[in-house]
């Protein structure tokens, strides 16, 4: 049986020798409260201090996912519809801060203001700025078309970071953006 098979054994057993022996082993201490746990609790306080996730997933994604420039030259064929030797195809593979403005708002967040949200998205070329005036393509719109086309000015550009949002000036191409005014 591997060690976290008997770790989690002994602890929803209370074997409280075995679960020390193991702890060492793993070079792992709990503090005074973790110890009182019992069962499903203290098998949860061992895992987190042992494999906290979001040090393990943040790890992940840097050693796995690749970086926007290396990734965007074999996606942009998915993420435009255009044809794929224009500037607009060019200026997205090369993920460049230079190149016309291309955003996906991926999720509209809402905002304790009512009704208000924080369009969030992915910045694949050019470099948006609050003040900026954007050209909005909502899902209804066809190529030639005004229908679903819609001009607006940025209000402002934030960075969202779980719960805090951070006002900055503005974002270039490979990064994640929250915009306020397109709502």
């Amino acid at each position: 049986m591997d060690p976290i098979c008997k770790l989690a054994n002994a602890c929803m057993d209370n074997d409280v020798d075995m679960m020390n022996k193991i702890l060492t082993t793993l070079e792992l201490t709990l503090s005074q409260e973790d110890k009182e746990l019992k069962g499903k609790h203290l098998l949860k306080a061992v895992m987190s201090k042992w494999l906290n996730a979001a040090d393990t997933i943040l790890e992940m994604m840097v050693l796995h996912l690749p970086s926007p420039r290396k990734a965007q030259q074999y996606r942009t064929a998915y993420l435009y519809e255009g044809p794929q030797d224009d500037v607009i195809a060019k200026s997205m593979r090369a993920c460049d801060p230079k190149g016309p403005l291309m955003m996906y708002v991926s999720k509209m967040v809402p905002t304790p203001d009512k009704g208000r949200f924080i369009a969030f998205g992915r910045v694949f070329s050019g470099t948006i700025a609050t003040s900026q005036k954007v050209r909005i393509l909502g899902p209804n719109y066809v190529p030639g078309k005004k229908d679903d086309m819609h001009e607006k000015t940025l209000q402002r550009t934030l960075i969202m970071q779980g719960r805090t949002t951070e006002y900055i000036p503005d974002v270039p191409c490979g990064n994640t953006v929250g915009l306020v005014g397109i709502d």
